[in-house]
């Protein structure tokens, strides 16, 4: 038995389409396997060859804004990262701020930390033993008219 949940129409919006797409109807539950997350190292201009690297201790160019990233501290102390709107961001410590708005975000120690970057294109971190990924996800969902 298949459970539709549209109606036909241009005006009916499926407000559980995330929901949807992430049912199991065969076991009659939410699929919940997480299998990895797909993650690459940031690509940087390197005197003009394009580069890729996980240390961040410069700030570096995000892929766009609202980036998502992966940071695994590979130390045993509390470190942080600093997203920023352009090539000028510091790092900043675990919790401080500055006048741009910008925030020291904690990386627990020998852990991983996942983070969006929001409205920031830029990352920079407090210390080379934090490798940031970029977490690679073009999923989307895309709402088009009733046929």
């Amino acid at each position: 038995m298949k459970n539709n949940r549209n109606l036909p129409g241009n005006n009916v919006q499926d407000t559980s389409t995330i929901a949807n797409l992430t049912y199991n109807e065969m076991a009659g539950a939410q699929k919940n396997t997480d299998v990895g997350r797909y993650l690459v190292p940031i690509p940087w201009n390197n005197a003009g060859v394009i580069a890729y690297t996980t240390d961040a201790t410069a700030a570096k160019a995000l892929s766009k804004n609202g980036a998502n990233i992966a940071v695994y501290n590979n130390s045993g102390v509390v470190q942080s990262v600093t997203f920023g709107k352009d090539a000028t961001v510091v790092s900043l410590g675990v919790g401080a701020t500055d006048a741009a708005g910008n925030v020291g975000v904690v990386c627990m120690p020998n852990e991983w930390t996942y983070l969006s970057s929001g409205d920031r294109s830029w990352v920079i971190s407090s210390s080379a033993t934090l490798l940031v990924y970029i977490i690679y996800d073009e999923t989307s969902i895309k709402q088009e008219a009733a046929r």
